[in-house]
């Protein structure tokens, strides 16, 4: 089965998926919310710029791989985009959080802030990818 991956679309929704995720943790959306959960007031700007370069090429793979697999399952509407998406996130990356915030003691609303967000970047990048002409 030969995959035809429009590069471009990739490229570009990765992008927008890597800005979701940038712009979710500013101070004022959900940045200061989740310093005060974690317990910190801050982080160094060093390891600000270090989490956002890896947060690049990582947006990528995950649109990449949204991708591939909306292609061999034949996705070609919003609904089912909608569909596979929310269950990749329950399936694999809500199970995962719900299971890290348990064993760590987390609570709900840090599993909120830290989950969420893929799940909002998996549905707008599964909408873009599919509507994309």
């Amino acid at each position: 089965m030969a995959l035809e991956i429009n590069w471009l679309a990739v490229v570009v929704v990765s992008l927008i998926f890597f800005a979701i995720l940038f712009f979710w943790y500013f101070p004022s959306a959900f940045g200061n919310m989740w310093l005060k959960l974690v317990g910190k007031e801050s982080e160094p700007k060093s390891k600000i710029i270090r989490d956002t370069i890896i947060m690049i090429p990582t947006s990528f793979l995950t649109v990449l791989v949204i991708d591939i697999i909306m292609i061999m399952a034949g996705i070609t509407d919003i609904l089912s985009a909608v569909l596979i998406n929310l269950l990749l996130w329950v399936g694999f990356l809500a199970t995962i959080g719900i299971n890290q915030t348990n064993f760590n003691d987390r609570g709900l609303n840090l599993f909120l802030i830290e989950y969420v967000v893929y799940l909002v970047c998996f549905l707008i990048s599964g909408i873009i990818l599919v509507v994309w002409v």
